[in-house]
């Protein structure tokens, strides 16, 4: 058991990383096995227009058009859609492992739960992006940056009909709340109450997610939190707040 413990210890960076590339090659493998049903995805995705008009949250339209009067605005957002999600997740995890290592176990554990949620959501509730649903949004992504993602044509690259809930806007605001926790700076602490935001009118505004997307994605992500510290509890290694004391200065 020593000598377990000592390699454990000694190869610990590797081990996490063989987990996450691990979670990213079952997520990919269980996103190929899911065929995109067009039909029903753009039925739910009228679900959804029909439950926000019924909480006076549809403000997708007016939001867009306000943004679309400075399209330079909208292309920045466009890339940042586009490659901020992996990009700016991977690098808070790098941070993160570097600055806490207990922070780093619990979130990492909550965010692969959360996505593990997610996934099973986006196989019984297929519901498509509002650029894609015909409800008045326009695709920035194609109309301003010729950029194709969530089409017909290329859901061979990403899971089409996925856009409930949001995992844009669930993995932004672990991201946030990781920041506000372990960020000694107050300048870093801003950041992760800002980006979340960002991320948010972000998927609106190039018109991948409606409202209610994001408040589920951040639901998803509320409850995988739960569950990876209630599992945790179960097996008696109960996850205790970590100390700022290795936060980065």
């Amino acid at each position: 058991m020593t000598r377990v413990r000592s390699a454990v210890t000694r190869y610990y960076g590797v081990a996490q990383i063989a987990i996450v590339v691990a979670g990213i090659e079952v997520y990919e493998l269980l996103r190929h096995t899911m065929t995109p049903n067009w039909a029903v995805a753009e039925r739910h995705a009228q679900d959804v227009l029909s439950v926000e008009r019924f909480a006076h949250i549809e403000w997708e339209e007016p939001l867009q058009q306000t943004f679309l009067r400075v399209p330079e605005l909208v292309r920045a957002m466009n890339v940042f859609y586009f490659v901020g999600h992996f990009v700016l997740t991977s690098i808070f995890f790098f941070w993160l492992y570097h600055a806490n290592r207990g922070g780093f176990r619990r979130f990492r554990n909550g965010f692969l739960l959360a996505t593990f949620i997610a996934l099973v959501v986006h196989w019984q509730f297929p519901t498509a992006p509002p650029r894609l649903a015909g409800v008045g949004l326009e695709d920035t992504l194609r109309q301003l940056s010729n950029i194709d993602i969530g089409s017909p044509t290329s859901s061979s690259f990403s899971n089409p009909v996925a856009a409930v809930p949001s995992l844009h806007a669930g993995w932004a605001v672990g991201v946030g709340v990781g920041l506000v926790l372990y960020a000694r700076p107050l300048f870093w602490r801003a950041v992760g109450v800002l980006y979340p935001l960002a991320v948010v009118v972000t998927i609106i505004v190039t018109g991948n997610h409606f409202i209610f997307d994001a408040i589920a994605g951040v639901a998803v992500m509320a409850l995988g939190f739960w569950l990876a510290e209630a599992l945790s509890a179960r097996s008696g290694a109960t996850l205790s707040p970590a100390s700022r004391g290795g936060a980065v200065r």
